[in-house]
């Protein structure tokens, strides 16, 4: 049987994909599992059993190590890296919606809030500034998620002491192993019907700067 070009090109992406995947799910868990932890503010979510949690697409990696195996959905692009990171957040135990600002945003806004319809514990990660910028941007998809669902927004960031740092649109960070790490829970953002998208976006902003500020203070010991 002679394969096509198209078949060659997609068996060759496919084993890529498979290969960057088990060495990348590979590779975070010997940079974050052996960290020394600091956990602050986890009792402001002592009471909440669904919300939205946001964290910068830069430190997404510790959130992902951090909340593994606890039944979370994470929504991811549906890009070709994004490929590779849905790959990767299987194996971590979570459960995945694929879409962004642009591509696929809307279908995956309309699943996500029929799964807070449907779940009342639910819990989602949204990278607000991802997947492809501006840095620190939030966009509007997880106000408007919130609004919509009548849940509130919890901004958490994860910070190493040591690690690499990669640039492309943004300060990508993986952690060097043995690093300390702190995990910071901002206080939970609930919006109105009334609230507008500036309005939300610059709450957003404001509450994971803040938690941001927090996570970097790390001790020196």
């Amino acid at each position: 049987m002679i394969r096509t070009p198209m078949i060659q090109q997609l068996g060759t992406y496919m084993i890529r994909r498979i290969i960057k995947t088990k060495l990348t799910h590979l590779l975070i868990l010997i940079a974050y599992r052996f960290n020394r932890t600091l956990v602050v503010g986890e009792k402001n979510i002592k009471n909440i059993d669904s919300f939205v949690l946001v964290t910068w697409h830069g430190k997404c990696l510790g959130v992902m190590e951090h909340f593994r195996k606890r039944n979370y959905h994470v929504l991811i692009s549906q890009s070709r890296d994004g490929d590779i990171i849905s790959d990767i957040s299987k194996k971590f135990g979570y459960k995945l919606f694929r879409g962004s600002s642009n591509r696929g945003g809307k279908e995956a806004m309309k699943k996500m809030y029929e799964f807070f319809s449907l779940n009342p514990t639910g819990k989602l990660i949204i990278t607000p500034d991802g997947p492809t910028g501006p840095e620190h941007k939030v966009k509007p998809g997880a106000f408007l998620l919130a609004k919509k669902s009548k849940k509130p927004v919890v901004p958490v960031i994860v910070d190493v002491k040591r690690s690499w740092k990669f640039k492309n649109w943004h300060t990508f960070y993986l952690s060097k192993p043995f690093s300390k790490m702190r995990v910071v829970y901002g206080k939970p953002i609930y919006f109105n019907e009334t609230d507008g998208s500036d309005f939300g976006i610059q709450k957003i902003e404001s509450a994971l700067h803040e938690a941001d500020q927090i996570a970097c203070q790390h001790e020196r010991r």
